[in-house]
């Protein structure tokens, strides 16, 4: 049986493939006219039940969505907080967790959290080298 997919739900896929990057929905709603900020989040909601989108809470006040596509890990800077994408195999990951643990992994999400090359370059570094062992900490869910 196919799944049918609203047409306000094709407007918010449309705005996620058209930017390519992480969304909050207030960012779609502002690109999209004659859709209200219920609906968006209803299709966002639906979106991400049906595999099509992904939802990531990284730290922000707000949640950011982005299209579900290849193996890929984020990287959060702590100073502008832009969120990267670094192509990443976590297949390996996932393997190791069903070998060692019997575990059926069915998502992985990898989210490492520092000071983008942008705000280093920027002279945005860390004070001390305490903060800047805790800004390279690794975080997985």
């Amino acid at each position: 049986m196919k799944t049918r997919i609203s047409p306000q739900a094709q407007m918010v896929l449309g705005v996620l493939s058209q930017r390519c990057c992480h969304l909050t929905a207030e960012e779609i709603l502002g690109s999209l006219e004659g859709i209200g900020a219920a609906t968006v989040y209803r299709a966002l909601e639906r979106l991400t039940e049906l595999g099509l989108v992904h939802r990531l809470a990284l730290g922000r006040k707000s949640a950011v969505y982005e299209l579900v596509r290849g193996n890929h890990m984020h990287f959060v800077c702590r100073r502008c907080g832009g969120v990267f994408d670094i192509p990443a195999d976590l297949s390996g990951m996932v393997t190791e967790a069903a070998k060692c643990c019997g575990h059926q992994v069915q998502e992985a999400d990898v989210t490492a959290f520092g000071v983008c090359k942008d705000c280093r370059s920027a002279g945005t570094q860390p004070d001390s080298p305490a903060g800047m062992e805790k800004e390279n900490q690794t975080r997985i869910k």
